[in-house]
């Protein structure tokens, strides 16, 4: 049988979440008074202390992947739903060793990069489109798992769920820009651990217990599922494929590193206290949502229940566990963490969009008295374009393998070459880049050689993170060495944002 909400709780949904999203939408404008203007539309006036960081990390990565994307692994494979969280905790602290750049004053990772290659413009423009594309796929993935949960509740047309989503990520943005994001991801981050850490406290005792969690994936031929990260059932390859793809799209994702850019404390201390305690946080979060997922495939299979997707796992669960009213509420929670992660994107896309992309193509900089405005404006391009190419993606996990695993390896690679290796050239940063993404495209366009990738290495991580690394190495080596100073390096880099 497969299992659909109560219609008569639809009426008191539809209340809830309106009433919610107003809520968190007052406090993100009220709370971004006096930084709607100018270049503090984008970046919230670098004011950002640790608990916020902290806070909107968490919204942010806690966000659509691990809510949908790793509970419906471990609907599938048990403790494989820790892989996805233990890949963006891996990249969360290898993230924290950049926070230093703060003091430098960037507003991008294209600018970031820029200073690391020698301040050569042609890197700023190559990563400004390239972490514009990233953004747009990780605002489509959000997209697509706030669709998810609608679906569930109320059984329309995903492409109708998708496009409500899509216009609530621009509700949050729009009004308040970034700090309007932020101090809405607070209230939501603490809703999402209340939440999910209730579900997961009461999963295991309502599925029968562990061993009879154990029992149900066994009797569906799946013990392995039960091991360590369930890689029996997983696959071992697959299961690093996945943990290499969030690491480094965590890595290569400009709006994590927006929290770096936008900290209070020009120095490290900020930012980096932010991200490592995310970073072990996730670890955490990863046994929550295998938990949720062994469970709700325990009670599933038990009440007879099949579910239209593995998707659909949270939204079951949070019906079941704790009852369809207060299910509900925590239904709420879960898309709102869709709609966070969705805001982080947006703002992240079009700050890369005006302040890296426009410079580029017109050789001008945006009026400050303008920038609000055209800010708005770029948000609905961004989002209309991650609303299309979402019309076709239905599953969150091969959706993160297949676009995030294949592209965002190449400039990840070249932040961390840039950032650790002295050697590095700007000559191999592009080739990182170029190399990467031309394997993703293949990867896209060439579906024989997309099946021979995934059967030999579990997904496009690792061969896309191999070539990079080829790229950025050879590249670098047959290139003469950068020793331009620093003091001219951020300087080109401030001369560049003019256009």
């Amino acid at each position: 049988m497969t299992y659909t909400v109560d219609p008569q709780l639809l009426p008191w949904f539809i209340v809830g979440i309106v009433v919610w999203m107003a809520f968190v939408v007052c406090v993100g404008y009220f709370g971004s008074r006096g930084r709607h203007d100018g270049e503090k539309f984008v970046t919230g006036g670098r004011d950002m202390n640790a608990f916020l960081i902290f806070c909107t990390l968490g919204a942010t990565i806690i966000g659509t992947g691990s809510t949908i994307g790793a509970i419906s692994d471990g609907f599938s494979h048990a403790w494989g739903g820790a892989l996805f969280c233990t890949g963006s905790a891996i990249g969360l602290i290898l993230l924290s060793t950049f926070s230093g750049v703060r003091e430098k004053g960037f507003i991008t990772m294209s600018e970031e990069a820029q200073y690391y290659y020698g301040g050569k413009k042609i890197v700023r423009q190559v990563m400004g489109f390239t972490m514009f594309a990233a953004e747009i796929i990780w605002l489509g993935n959000h997209i697509t798992g706030g669709a998810t949960y609608l679906s569930f509740v109320f059984g329309i047309d995903p492409i109708w769920c998708k496009l409500i989503t899509a216009a609530a990520f621009g509700a949050y943005v729009f009004i308040g820009g970034y700090v309007a994001v932020v101090k809405a991801d607070v209230v939501q981050f603490c809703a999402i651990v209340i939440g999910f850490g209730i579900i997961a406290w009461k999963a295991i005792p309502l599925a029968g217990g562990y061993g009879e969690i154990a029992r149900t994936f066994a009797e569906a031929g799946k013990p392995g599922a039960m091991g360590f990260y369930g890689l029996g059932s997983y696959g071992a390859m697959a299961g690093i494929s996945l943990v290499l793809a969030m690491t480094m799209s965590v890595l290569g994702c400009p709006g994590n590193r927006t929290r770096i850019y936008t900290a209070r404390d020009e120095r490290e201390r900020t930012a980096r206290r932010a991200f490592l305690g995310q970073g072990a946080l996730m670890f955490g979060w990863g046994i929550v949502t295998a938990i949720i997922g062994m469970s709700c495939f325990a009670i599933a299979t038990h009440n007879g229940h099949h579910l239209a997707t593995p998707n659909h796992a949270f939204p079951y669960m949070a019906t079941q566990v704790i009852g369809p009213a207060l299910g509900l509420m925590f239904l709420i929670c879960g898309l709102s963490a869709a709609v966070s992660s969705g805001g982080s994107s947006s703002i992240s896309g079009i700050t890369i969009l005006l302040t890296d992309v426009y410079p580029s193509l017109t050789g001008r900089k945006i009026p400050p008295e303008k920038y609000t405005l055209v800010s708005r404006i770029a948000l609905l391009v961004a989002l209309a374009i991650a609303f299309s190419i979402t019309i076709f993606v239905t599953d969150m996990i091969a959706y993160i393998q297949k676009a995030v695993g294949a592209f965002l390896p190449g400039a990840a690679v070249a932040m961390l070459a840039g950032r650790f290796w002295k050697r590095a050239t700007w000559q191999g940063a592009l080739s990182s880049v170029v190399a990467g993404s031309t394997l993703g495209v293949a990867i896209v366009a060439i579906p024989p050689f997309a099946a021979w990738i995934n059967a030999t290495f579990g997904g496009p991580a690792i061969p896309a993170i191999a070539v990079s690394v080829a790229g950025v190495v050879v590249g670098s080596l047959l290139s003469p060495r950068d020793t331009t100073p620093d003091a001219d390096r951020v300087a080109a880099v401030l001369a560049a944002r003019g256009g």
